[in-house]
């Protein structure tokens, strides 16, 4: 049986819940949700995250002590800043039980640990956990469209791409959408968010491996192909490429378990052209590095995209 996380996160003092919280705030930031110096209302932030206004206010506390926000007496928080684009806090904040558990469930089911059908008791048995810590890991999934309950009993895993055919016609179908997105000719790049994927990439060129988790390297992956597709401005896109996403994540976040060095290195400095591309006007150019990079991929069983 596995051992379950610790209920309580220790670095900032924040419970599983505000941990990831502090998450999604930052999440928030990063996609220009509050402009520097700008009013943040607890009451808004604590509708959008869908919780209440205390656990919220401790997030912003904590995160006031890392300079994400300054307090103004008789005003309230405004936000400061993400030094270094929010890397190193981002690094800095726990993990809660459900985001680690969110992992570990991800691998036992890519590598076949675990069962396309299962119980939450045999869940809750097999990591040793509490049944509520892994009913909120069963509707993440569910959001992400990974898992559905069954009529009646149980849960059910979503298809993952298993088998060399799956990847391929992924690939092939990517490649389609996400080219096809930079060619149409509604695409017009946010140089904000494209200055926050160079930043994002650099730092994957600069950091050492082994600080990297699987589910980082995928989610920084999965951020900038998701990005370029959304200057499309075209839902019907953003929707393909998030389907796509969601099939990839069980078992790519696997797969990026074992990384290494060059490969990281050489994803990065792919998406780093792709970008001076776009940012030139020299959308053919990132046509054809995309597809360069997904070809490789392709070849590869899908490794490092």
């Amino acid at each position: 049986m596995q051992q379950s996380t610790t209920s309580e996160t220790t670095d900032l003092g924040l419970s599983n819940l505000q941990a990831e919280l502090a998450r999604k705030i930052l999440i928030l930031a990063q996609d220009g949700q509050w402009s520097e110096g700008e009013h943040v209302s607890e009451i808004r932030l604590a509708d959008t995250l869908g919780t209440s206004r205390t656990p919220v206010r401790h997030v912003l506390v904590a995160l006031e002590k890392r300079g994400v926000f300054t307090k103004i007496p008789n005003v309230g928080f405004r936000f400061a800043g993400l030094p270094n684009g929010g890397q190193e806090i981002e690094d800095a904040l726990p993990h809660s039980e459900t985001e680690l558990l969110y992992e570990r469930v991800m691998t036992a089911r890519a590598t076949g640990e675990i069962a396309t059908e299962v119980s939450e008791t045999e869940l809750t048995e097999h990591f040793g956990t509490t049944r509520g810590v892994i009913r909120r890991v069963l509707m993440r999934l569910a959001n992400s469209g990974l898992a559905e309950r069954r009529t009646g009993h149980g849960w059910r895993f979503a298809e993952t791409l298993d088998n060399k055919a799956a990847i391929e016609a992924s690939y092939v179908f990517r490649a389609i959408i996400e080219c096809g997105a930079v060619r149409d000719g509604d695409f017009r790049p946010d140089f904000q968010q494209l200055r926050e994927l160079r930043a994002q990439q650099r730092k994957l060129l600069e950091k050492p491996v082994g600080r990297i988790s699987g589910s980082g390297w995928f989610e920084a992956n999965a951020n900038f192909h998701a990005t370029i597709v959304g200057w499309a401005h075209n839902r019907f896109l953003n929707e393909a490429i998030e389907r796509q996403n969601n099939l990839r994540r069980m078992t790519e976040v696997a797969e990026f378990t074992v990384l290494t060095a060059e490969g990281i290195r050489k994803a990065a400095r792919d998406h780093l052209a792709i970008l001076d591309a776009i940012e030139a006007g020299d959308r053919e150019e990132a046509v054809a590095i995309l597809n360069r990079h997904l070809s490789r991929s392709r070849k590869n069983g899908g490794e490092l995209d």
